[in-house]
């Protein structure tokens, strides 16, 4: 297998979490440099996006979510899902609020703070809405007396494959904006940063993400 990923992706780093806590063999390849017009790269994906898994025998599976979820099905030897129902309920559910109330209201700001003429009230407000999120995944941790180190259960699951991005994103915001503040009322989620790196393959997409950003900044410095 080979997986096609970008470093600060926050989509392909949740599969590379997945890839690393089964503890699978495959190649983790950048995009050819055209990718986004590639008639190649369109084949695998019609939707242009990374990332991609393309099998051994040609085939490919597109979207993050969908290729960890094949991941689980066809390699269950290590499995990151719980068994128990409720569990693995609670397991989707702290990715739902990840994506849909974290993630999703990470995205705009960026671009709020990277604008030449910064609106502070649109920035206030998006913000509000980002607290909120972060809010309801916090006391979703916050709640589990079990979950130890990780995102549920004592044990890595599709969950910390979620958070570790999430988080990583969050602490990008904070220097990219200067307002180191935001997880100051949110303690399980800040003190996770910490505590994923019990596990090598958390730590490890973590320091891939710390690297993509590094090498981006880079680049923005040298085209400023």
């Amino acid at each position: 297998m080979k997986l096609y990923s970008l470093a600060l992706s926050p989509f392909a780093a949740r599969v590379r979490a997945a890839l690393y806590a089964k503890d699978l063999a495959i190649d983790i390849l950048t995009p050819p440099e055209n990718w986004r017009t590639s008639p190649a790269f369109r084949a695998l994906n019609p939707m242009v996006r990374v990332p991609v898994l393309v099998l051994d025998d040609g085939r490919s599976i597109p979207e993050s979510a969908v290729i960890v979820e094949y991941l689980e099905d066809a390699f269950p030897a290590v499995p990151l899902r719980p068994a128990d129902p409720v569990d693995h309920a609670r397991v989707r559910l702290l990715t739902a609020v990840a994506d849909n109330y974290v993630m999703r209201e990470t995205f705009p700001l960026f671009g709020l703070f990277d604008s030449k003429t910064p609106d502070e009230a649109a920035i206030q407000a998006q913000l509000a809405k980002l607290d909120s999120g972060i809010g309801l995944l916090n006391g979703l941790l916050a709640e589990d007396a079990a979950r130890g180190s990780f995102a549920f259960g004592g044990r890595v699951s599709t969950a910390d494959a979620w958070l570790v991005p999430v988080r990583y994103t969050l602490e990008g915001l904070m220097r990219f904006s200067g307002r180191t503040h935001l997880l100051d009322r949110h303690a399980a989620v800040a003190g996770y940063a910490q505590s994923l790196r019990e596990s090598p393959a958390l730590a490890r997409v973590w320091d891939e993400m710390e690297e993509g950003l590094r090498q981006y900044m880079s680049q923005r410095a040298a085209t400023a």
